[in-house]
């Protein structure tokens, strides 16, 4: 159980369990209504202690469904395409050390992703079968980041997305927030594995 505090005094609670958000909880508020609260909050405190004997699990859509509200998702990691436009990307040389991931195998798509919009650092030949739009990682990334903020984590360093038909894997590199995107395949290695050991032999 998360307890977090705002400037005003008012006390909210996140329940987790093996890592998922189960529950939150804010005055009458319960599940949506009361993150929807929480998420709007300037925190000041925050304080762990043992999931509480009772509570009963309201949220199941992943976090990513939670953070987008009002649009549709599963609990197969299906994401919602982005609502708002965003600039239309663009191609420009990889920089920075980060051409040594194009060597992962079977890899799609290399964002560099910022508040504005994303860089299409590499995109795979067309053979490879249809391009997955990732134009909402602009707006995901920035939900993440305040959601990190808000609760007072910091910086998320590294995530990875499910999609149905992809696994995508954003990190932090030189200060940026890059993503990576792979069509699944259960005869490969997992697309975070493979980044973590490119990143590590560097």
């Amino acid at each position: 159980m998360l307890t977090v505090t705002d400037d005003t005094g008012e006390a909210g609670f996140l329940y987790f369990k093996e890592g998922e958000l189960i529950e939150a909880n804010f005055s009458s508020l319960w599940g949506k209504d009361a993150l929807g609260e929480i998420l709007k909050w300037r925190i000041t405190g925050r304080a762990l202690a043992p999931l509480p004997l009772g509570i009963k699990r309201s949220l199941w859509e992943p976090l990513e469904t939670l953070l987008y509200p009002g649009t549709t998702g599963s609990a197969s990691g299906n994401l919602p395409s982005a609502s708002r436009k965003t600039p239309k990307a663009s191609t420009v040389p990889i920089q920075g050390g980060l051409d040594r991931f194009r060597n992962i195998p079977n890899l799609l798509r290399m964002v560099e992703i910022g508040r504005d919009g994303e860089v299409v650092l590499f995109e795979a030949p067309a053979e490879r079968g249809e391009q997955e739009e990732t134009q909402w990682l602009v707006d995901f990334a920035g939900r993440v980041r305040a959601v990190g903020e808000t609760l007072g984590f910091g910086a998320c360093e590294k995530w990875t997305i499910d999609t149905d038909k992809s696994q995508i894997v954003g990190f932090r590199h030189d200060e940026k927030l890059v993503a990576v995107l792979r069509r699944k395949d259960a005869m490969q290695e997992d697309l975070e594995s493979a980044v973590t050991a490119v990143s590590e032999a560097y």
